[in-house]
């Protein structure tokens, strides 16, 4: 790793600028890794804090992580950038970092508010693993600074680890307790059954308090080793500013015009041996109240695929995928894509899926601006990255979001005819168990 900094340190000093507003240069160097694999959170945690950036596939064969900011975009604007190659004939394609609100419409609370310029961002540094190829790369635009980005690789060449003892986190507040919770879930039903709605998902929010500033790398790197499976994320915005999560939840996955897609939906905590396990996977299976609300996600997931496609395939039963606190039905889907649709079009089409939102999306969407009072930002919005030919973009839930010595978990329930309050706030502390236990 630090003989690849000083590599792109040297290269750098030969580089003609970059001519052009809407050109960028990448250069990148290959690293060796024999044995282990590079730690990428530790490289980040010994990384320049404020913009750092990260993301993980759920199979755990595709990560990258990012340091500053090479270029920012509105997402689909982002295509107008041409990329050069800078003094090598061949050069990875650009991966661009996506992080975008919930509700698009909906203008973000000052809480949110550092997050406002980092919905498609191309990072100045970056460190890639696909499969087992390793690269560290630079991009360069007409607004480089060249005498930050070569300070910042010297860092990255003499890295000094960071010893430091974590704060302790303690439970400070939820937003809300279970009375009111219960109040807003009768007005969902009240919705429901006047047919004005078949579904609404509610959100709540869990605050917790540490002892002094929390470094957002470092509690995402705890979060990581209490939930193994997932896609994984995190988005610096400002010092001590970061969203970071490890959610189930794909919205879409494309390899050039081959899309996947999944409805995930219904949920139950996992067991506490094997036998439990099996036996509450079973019951969500039959669930005719989970299987409905499910249901829901795979209708709305099917129309908009199909309109867009030229084949779509999707199972004929859902399955189980199973977290490290929770368990959810999940069904999956892969289309071939029209040609004329771009990534931001298919994140347009499909978010918000009746999964975080309801059904239909659009009621449920205005229901919600009535219901809920937490401000969801980007939690349960559209996060990942894309390229030219590919893209892999989650739905972030299972997030939180950390302010300083703060730290606001999010957790949400899908409501449907027949749904109890009571058993959907234990859901939602399901959720945030990854969480509390980043408290004790």
């Amino acid at each position: 790793m630090e003989s690849a900094a000083r590599e792109l340190l040297a290269r750098i000093a030969l580089v003609k600028p970059v001519v052009g507003a809407n050109a960028f240069m990448r250069m990148e160097v290959a690293i060796e890794y024999r044995g282990e694999q590079c730690d990428f959170l530790n490289w980040l945690r010994c990384a320049p804090s404020g913009e750092r950036r990260y993301f993980r596939d759920r199979s755990a064969k595709f990560e990258i992580a990012g340091i500053g900011k090479c270029l920012a975009s509105k997402f689909g604007e982002h295509e107008k950038f041409d990329q050069h190659v800078g003094d090598a004939e061949i050069a990875s394609q650009s991966v661009w970092f996506v992080a975008l609100p919930f509700d698009s419409n909906c203008a973000l609370d000052s809480a949110w508010s550092p997050y406002r310029n980092n919905g498609c961002v191309l990072p100045e540094i970056e460190l890639r693993r696909d499969g087992q190829t390793h690269t560290l790369a630079v991009n360069l635009s007409v607004d480089t600074s060249f005498d930050a980005l070569k300070q910042r690789l010297q860092t990255i060449a003499e890295p000094v680890k960071k010893c430091a003892i974590e704060p302790a986190l303690v439970r400070e507040t939820d937003d809300f307790g279970e009375a009111q919770w219960t109040d807003v879930v009768q007005s969902g039903l009240q919705r429901i059954r006047s047919g004005s709605l078949r579904k609404i998902v509610l959100a709540r929010a869990r605050t917790y308090a540490a002892s002094g500033p929390l470094d957002p790398v470092a509690v995402f790197a705890r979060l990581c080793a209490f939930e193994s499976s997932g896609f994984r994320f995190l988005i610096e915005a400002g010092q001590g500013k970061a969203f970071l999560g490890v959610t189930p939840e794909r919205l879409l996955s494309r390899n050039k015009r081959s899309v996947r897609s999944e409805a995930i939906a219904g949920t139950r905590p996992r067991g506490v041996d094997d036998v439990a396990d099996r036996l509450l996977g079973e019951s969500l299976l039959a669930s005719e109240k989970d299987r409905r609300e499910h249901e829901f996600v795979v209708e709305r997931l099917r129309e908009v695929l199909s309109s867009l496609s030229v084949s779509l395939r999707v199972d004929a039963e859902p399955r189980i995928l199973r977290q490290a606190y929770v368990q959810h039905l999940a069904t999956r889907m892969q289309a071939e894509i029209r040609a004329d649709f771009s990534d931001a079009d298919l994140v347009a089409l499909l978010h918000p899926t009746p999964a975080v939102a309801g059904a239909p999306v659009p009621c449920a969407i205005k229901a919600l601006r009535d219901l809920e009072t937490i401000g969801r930002g980007l939690y349960s919005g559209p996060v990942g990255i894309v390229s030219r030919d590919k893209a892999e973009i989650a739905v972030a839930i299972r997030s939180a979001r950390i302010d300083g010595a703060t730290l606001k978990a999010y957790a949400g329930a899908g409501i449907v005819e027949g749904s109890i309050a009571a058993d959907e706030w234990r859901e939602t502390v399901h959720k945030l168990l990854a969480f509390e236990r980043l408290a004790t």
